[in-house]
């Protein structure tokens, strides 16, 4: 991903920072909140949390810095300081996760919600390798993405320029489980976004000691993704 298509995404989250907390409807919450806390439940009081692609901190930052030590990152400086706001207990850092300084194998968890979308796909190997580093030895990942096959180009989302793209959910696997990250479970799950219905994969996944190889859980979640009934629905941006 070029510098350029960078500076696009942060730029759009500047921008579209109300509107974009507008799309989650107060009758019909996301599931991240849900995912999360479960996610969590079994880290210890205060373990050390990275929240990647944290946005304005709410709801899932602010949850987790309940119990634990949490440091935020995000390219958006808007969303950066209404998170400083938003969770005053947390640690924020505006930049890139790959490029940022952050204490190497340190982290207990890292969540990363909707974040795979704004990179494009020929990165995902840096990213997870970069999770991978950051992450103590079996260390847990909670990432959130929207499968698909939009190619990554720049489109028009919530009216503002917005790089985006999507790959199916079996890719995405495998390469977590490239990047030494083996993969827990994965569950697909719809949400409504500004009243249309969007579906995302939900994954779990550990810091392992044999990367590259794709572990028995991994496969299975595979055989989950290839189900008809669960086949995403078109990108919001993609029309």
């Amino acid at each position: 991903m070029v510098k350029r298509d960078d500076e696009i995404i942060a730029r759009g989250y500047d921008q579209v920072a109300d509107e974009y907390a507008a799309l989650e409807p107060a009758e019909a919450p996301w599931p991240r909140l849900r995912r999360v806390r479960a996610f969590a439940a079994d880290l210890p009081p205060g373990s050390r949390v990275l929240d990647v692609g944290c946005g304005n901190g709410l709801p899932a930052t602010r949850e987790l810095a309940l119990s634990h030590e949490v440091t935020g990152v995000d390219i958006s400086e808007q969303q950066i300081a209404r998170a400083r706001s938003n969770v005053p207990a947390a640690t924020f850092v505006r930049g890139d996760v790959r490029e940022v300084d952050l204490p190497v194998g340190a982290f207990d968890a890292i969540v990363a919600l909707y974040l795979v979308d704004n990179i494009a796909r020929e990165d995902y190997p840096a990213l997870f390798r970069r999770f991978n580093q950051l992450l103590r030895p079996n260390g847990r990942l909670l990432l959130s993405a929207e499968p698909g096959e939009d190619p990554w180009q720049q489109y028009t989302w919530l009216g503002v320029p917005m790089f985006i793209n999507t790959v199916p959910t079996e890719e995405l696997m495998q390469r977590l489980e490239e990047a030494g990250l083996s993969v827990l479970s994965t569950e697909l799950e719809s949400q409504l976004e500004g009243g249309r219905p969007i579906q995302y994969a939900w994954i779990i996944a550990k810091r392992s000691r044999s990367p590259g190889s794709l572990g028995r859980a991994a496969h299975e979640g595979i055989e989950n993704a290839r189900d008809p009934a669960s086949r995403a629905y078109p990108h919001p941006c993609a029309e």
